[in-house]
């Protein structure tokens, strides 16, 4: 028994005292930690706008939670810590680092561009590979790596990529049910994303076709692969198993709905829309999680971290962290300042509104689809369609954003060129920009012509601003890079948005729909 007890506990404090003691917390390494955790909040903070917009990607808000867990579950079995030396390292610490600025400039002025989004995670995982080698080693950057790539699952794809897996899957999913109902007896024709049955036309949207499941499904699949420790061909075994199954749970899922549409009409198909869906994941996910338990194999691939004592990292000086936590704040500083001097010689641009044409005989209101509206996110729509005296017909709608960070992102997520093949429309002609003025409002539509069966369509598509700056030639916002980067160099972000869209059948020319259009436009649009 020791004669003074208190002696020994101060010579040998609990580990929790040194981990709270100011002299741990001011640290070099501790200030490192807290950087590179504050890179990390703000690359989830870019992203998190399209987990609450895009329902495919609602599952991101757990992966950061989860790749917390992954990384907590490796680090008992970790490798001794060896401190990697490369010269090199400083050098592509501060370009990594560097890049942090542009990357929030431009981001500010562009958040539905997606690939910054990339260019983002993989910069702060450089830099936490950077922290990681410095530390352990290539040992380590081997053991913590694949729980840190897991992170990137909850990043957006790009939206080209996107969209061909969408229309693929919604096109490859409404062909194999038009092929299963047919053998079910039940006359069925695939119209693009649509099928048509005599009650009428089901469309297969991005739930049906399994988008939502999929993007679900491949998170599990790599998160399991990650927690049982399996081998890069269990893992790619796992993850095609994973596609497969969404596949035919989603195929009998339409089948069932096409079923409902053809026996009990349109309505119980509709009725059992969301239910179908929900038991869909209910099946895919407990489904996926017990193959993995099946997968695993029998022994542990890892053994415990060997003992030996204590650990020792390389001193980092406080300076470092100090440093790293200055630039981020200019960065975010330098960010704000820029926009905001942008900001304050912004003007209200002209304010219209749309007079729909109630006289026309044949006029009446139409509803956009309550899923398009979840996904789009928009404060306020109107559509409406109607046939002219010439025997044109019409149809239009009005969506509006009110000013937020995601109000440019969801403005440009619905174009025609995006929606219309969807309805197994074809492309024919894009005419490119064409300039009209309704009543003293300048008004910059795209012009698109699209074949659908043996109709030919013409599509005004125009997506209008709430302010605009007096000195400077209105942006054409055609989603190329250069016209990103010149939206950074104006200022522009977080504008309220508001899409005009406008549908002609009739004119079989270019100039013809263009006369037309500006005809109506005169009857339609009202400056207020």
């Amino acid at each position: 028994m020791p004669d003074n007890p208190q002696s020994v506990l101060a010579s040998n404090p609990p580990w929790w005292a040194a981990l709270f003691s100011w002299r741990e917390i001011s640290s070099g390494r501790t200030l490192v930690i807290v950087a590179l955790g504050v890179c990390w909040l703000l690359f989830f903070n870019e992203i998190h706008g399209e987990w609450g917009v895009n329902p495919q990607y609602s599952y991101g808000y757990m992966v950061p939670l989860l790749t917390v867990a992954l990384l907590w579950r490796r680090w008992p079995d970790r490798p001794v810590a060896v401190a990697g030396k490369s010269p090199l390292l400083p050098v592509a610490v501060i370009a990594l680092l560097f890049f942090q600025l542009p990357i929030s400039l431009i981001i500010e002025a562009n958040p539905e561009w997606r690939l910054l989004y990339w260019l983002n995670g993989f910069q702060v995982l450089g830099l936490t590979f950077g922290l990681i080698y410095y530390w352990g080693g290539r040992r380590w950057i081997g053991h913590f790596g694949p729980p840190l790539v897991f992170v990137l699952i909850a990043v957006p794809w790009p939206m080209e990529l996107e969209q061909r897996v969408i229309q693929g899957l919604m096109k490859f999913v409404a062909g194999l049910t038009v092929g299963v109902v047919n053998l079910l007896s039940i006359p069925a024709v695939q119209h693009g994303n649509l099928i048509e049955v005599g009650a009428g036309v089901v469309g297969i949207d991005e739930a049906c076709s399994g988008v939502r499941s999929l993007q679900s499904g491949l998170m599990l699949s790599l998160f399991l692969g990650e927690i049982y420790r399996f081998s890069w061909m269990r893992r790619g075994a796992l993850l095609c198993a994973s596609l497969l199954l969404v596949v035919l749970a989603n195929l009998t899922r339409t089948t069932i709905l096409v079923w409902l549409a053809a026996n009990r009409g349109l309505h119980q198909m509709e009725a059992w829309h969301d239910t179908a869906g929900t038991l869909i994941m209910l099946i895919v996910l407990p489904s996926l999680i017990g193959l993995a338990y099946f997968m695993k194999p029998r022994l542990t691939p890892f053994s415990p971290h060997p003992g030996g004592g204590p650990e020792v990292f390389p001193k980092t000086p406080r300076w470092v962290g100090l440093s790293v936590l200055i630039w981020l704040v200019a960065t975010q500083v330098t960010t704000e300042l820029w926009y905001r001097s942008h900001e304050t010689q912004l003007i209200p641009n002209t304010s219209w509104s749309v007079a729909w044409p109630f006289q026309e005989p044949q006029f009446k209101n139409t509803v956009i689809p309550e899923n398009s509206l979840a996904i789009l996110r928009c404060s306020e729509s109107e559509a409406a369609a109607w046939r002219d005296e010439a025997g044109n017909e019409w149809s239009a709608f009005l969506l509006q954003w009110k000013p937020g960070k995601n109000s440019e992102q969801l403005a440009k997520g619905h174009r025609p060129d995006i929606c219309f093949p969807a309805a197994g429309a074809r492309l024919v002609d894009d005419f490119g920009r064409v300039t009209l003025n309704a009543n003293g409002v300048e008004l910059n539509f795209r012009h698109q012509s699209f074949q659908i069966g043996s109709k030919l369509i013409h599509v005004f598509y125009c997506l209008w601003s709430d302010r605009i700056s007096p000195h400077e030639e209105p942006l054409v916002e055609n989603g190329s890079q250069m016209s990103r980067l010149n939206a950074v160099l104006a200022g522009k972000r977080n504008l309220g948005q508001k899409v005009l869209e406008v549908v002609v059948a009739g004119p079989d020319s270019k100039d013809a729909a263009v006369d037309l259009l500006k005809t109506q436009l005169s009857l339609l649009v009202k400056r207020n």
